[in-house]
């Protein structure tokens, strides 16, 4: 290797090895947050708990840095399991393993028809690449576009690359201009999705979505091994990842946790804007909720670990709005350990 090929190699490893170190600063830090937060309704986490979260990190994870997210695990539970991945450590070191550059996919949600087919996605036109088409990418006319607006009441626009409810857009079915649509830069138009009633008690007119969380083993198997609700805050119109409130879901019965967690990880055994509370409320219809993200991952089983969200619908069937490469630290601290059985936690040995 000559040298200006080596020194532009060392140059992107030392690259790589700052951006790596600067994720793993930003997950420490939002941990630290966590359980600060936690502090305020929990009381300081005890320290037996503190000691078994650091030496467990350094003992078995590679180091003490992954402590803070074991931390907050355990303040979450009140008490410590082994087996539970730290944000930071699947961040830094399984999520390439996991799922590689096949995390990336669910960023283009134009390409939900060619890797799923018509498969319970709510789409009914993609923008690609300044065309306006159907999903699965043949001509679509502005009336058959105005029909589907108008029979859902309306059309939301999901940017691909979007992220934390960032980029959406409602349209009404008076108010479609093909010619605008066309400028919005590559993304899919959806249905209005209406939930079934059991989930819209709760004083949001943020479309509540069913996170469910799958991975796919070393024989091909996929299994759900985590679920939890989104719910949206007053006033807003769609679930925001820096207001949403979440809610644990038992994955056998769909029943909902007692307590839900905030956006800034306070528990809370109500909704905070109506009052009403979690515990005694079900998710109608769990098992096809389930089945349904199980099986678009065994369609499509590249990203070993998936987070699929999801809407069971008013009058039955299920609504896959979209879906990522899952994350794993609310999955962890209020349902895990979720992933002990995978080998994720000795991925740093090489």
């Amino acid at each position: 290797m000559s040298l200006s090929r080596r020194i532009r190699s060392g140059a992107r490893s030392l690259a790589g090895h700052a951006v790596a170190a600067r994720r793993l600063r930003l997950k420490q830090t939002e941990a630290r947050h966590a359980l600060a937060r936690l502090a305020t309704r929990r009381g300081p986490l005890d320290r037996g708990l503190d000691r078994a979260a650091r030496d467990y990190a350094g003992d078995v994870l590679g180091g003490v840095a992954h402590a803070p997210w074991l931390q907050v695990y355990a303040a979450m539970q009140g008490r410590f399991v082994e087996g539970w991945i730290p944000d930071s450590y699947y961040i830094a070191t399984a999520l390439a393993r996991v799922n590689g550059d096949c995390h990336h996919l669910a960023r283009h949600r134009t390409a939900n028809h060619a890797f799923f087919g018509a498969s319970g996605f709510p789409d009914v036109a993609c923008v690609v690449n300044g065309r306006l088409v159907a999903p699965d990418y043949g001509p679509l006319s502005a009336s058959d576009l105005g029909a589907a607006a108008e029979a859902s009441g309306g059309l939301v626009f999901k940017p691909d690359h979007s992220a934390f409810g960032r980029g959406i857009r409602f349209l009404a079915p008076d108010a479609l201009d093909i010619e605008a649509l066309r400028t919005l830069g590559n993304g899919v138009l959806q249905r209005r999705v209406v939930a079934d009633p059991a989930l819209t008690a709760f004083g949001s007119a943020a479309l509540p979505t069913l996170r469910v969380c799958t991975v796919v083993a070393q024989d091909g198997g996929v299994s759900a091994r985590a679920c939890y609700l989104k719910l949206g805050r007053q006033a807003e119109t769609h679930v925001i990842s820096a207001s949403q409130v979440r809610v644990p879901i038992d994955l056998a019965t769909g029943a909902f946790a007692a307590e839900g967690v905030l956006a800034d990880w306070l528990p809370v055994a109500a909704h905070p804007d109506s009052g009403i509370a979690f515990a005694g409320h079900l998710v109608p219809g769990i098992a096809a909720c389930i089945q349904t993200a199980c099986d678009l991952h065994g369609r499509l089983p590249l990203a070993r670990y998936v987070c699929w969200d999801l809407v069971p619908e008013a009058g039955g069937g299920v609504a896959v709005l979209e879906w990522e490469g899952g994350v794993v630290n609310f999955a962890e601290a209020t349902q895990g350990p979720c992933f002990a059985d995978l080998g994720w936690d000795r991925f740093h040995h090489g």
